[in-house]
């Protein structure tokens, strides 16, 4: 079930669910009368400024996961071709570090 609440929350734009909250409080005016709309559109403006704010706020935390996953890579990467060059220098092959395994 969270699942779908996350699609339904985030997935959906906010102006979808403005567009069907508008729907609900013309409905509403209709059945209900204009008071019950005028409160109604209060609570889907609060609703949708919500909406909007965390939707904003995941797309922003979903780029700065992707930045911060990208720089971790390419510091392995350039970890890993600094490790590369040092043992590929055949040079090197016979250097101790001190400790005796054996």
């Amino acid at each position: 079930m969270s699942g779908l609440a996350h699609l339904l929350g985030y997935g959906v734009p906010w102006w979808v669910w403005g567009m069907a909250g508008l729907v609900a409080v013309a409905a509403l005016a209709w059945v209900a009368g204009p008071r019950a709309a005028l409160a109604a559109a209060a609570v889907l403006a609060f609703v949708l400024a919500y909406r909007k704010g965390a939707q904003q706020g995941y797309s922003h935390a979903m780029e700065k996961g992707e930045r911060d996953a990208e720089r971790i890579l390419d510091t392995a990467r350039a970890a890993r071709s600094g490790a590369d060059r040092r043992d590929g220098d055949a040079r090197r092959l016979r250097d101790d570090d001190g400790f005796r395994r054996g």
